[in-house]
């Protein structure tokens, strides 16, 4: 049995739950800090892996709620060793001069300001070679049009995440991800009819982050790594 503790956000979404799952089947403890409760695949991971799930309510859009989901996770477990961050919101629609100021805040709230204060709460406590994981976005670097507030939004944690590598390498190693679209059930509802054949499956987006997360990953860190692999050609 592990005894390597993570904390891991978004976990009531597909990719959420994919990253719970291979980290507890990797042996993992890990806390998940939820917006809602009575989730059925937390509850069925909970029922699986008994005492080495652990969720409770938090906002992390505030500094409260990210402070508390740190502490949480410490209390429980004793320590922390890795952060994965994957909660994040998408707009999209009309061209960045058209875009509203709630929209423009919006992805700024979800997609950034929350690893903000997370980075705030959690890299203090994260044990000595530990590791932090953000998901961005392949928008953050290419095909901003339609969606230019939320590439900015991704981008602009890239930057963090590269800030944050900076000023704690050699005690703590922070990494992204760059998905395209991930091939979940609320993004089929969300856009019917799609070729799917160019997206990613949640499970192999998972599998790297725990990869980055890990002590094998022990020379990396800074780095923003493509998990759109799949989108660069035809099965």
């Amino acid at each position: 049995m592990s005894d390597r503790v993570a904390l891991v956000t978004g976990g009531t979404g597909g990719l959420g739950r994919a990253v719970i799952a291979a980290f507890l089947d990797a042996g993992w403890r890990v806390a998940v800090p939820t917006h809602r409760s009575g989730d059925d695949a937390l509850a069925a991971l909970a029922s699986e892996h008994g005492d080495r799930l652990t969720s409770f309510a938090a906002d992390l859009t505030t500094e409260e709620g990210a402070t508390l989901s740190v502490q949480r996770t410490t209390e429980w477990a004793g320590g922390l060793d890795a952060v994965v961050h994957t909660v994040g919101g998408y707009a999209g629609g009309p061209p960045l001069h058209e875009t509203s100021i709630a929209d423009w805040d919006r992805m700024m709230d979800i997609n950034l300001r929350g690893a903000f204060l997370l980075v705030r709460a959690a890299v203090p406590r994260i044990r000595p070679g530990g590791a932090m994981v953000f998901v961005s976005s392949r928008a953050a670097l290419t095909g901003r049009r339609g969606h230019a507030a939320y590439a900015i939004s991704k981008a602009a944690l890239l930057t963090l995440t590269e800030a944050v590598a900076e000023e704690n390498r050699g005690r703590l190693r922070v990494n992204a991800v760059l998905p395209g679209t991930i091939d979940t059930p609320a993004n089929r509802a969300a856009m019917p009819g799609a070729d799917t054949a160019s997206w990613t499956a949640p499970e192999e987006i998972a599998r790297v982050i725990l990869f980055l997360a890990s002590s094998e990953s022990g020379a990396v860190t800074g780095a923003t790594v493509p998990v759109d692999g799949r989108s660069l050609y035809k099965p």
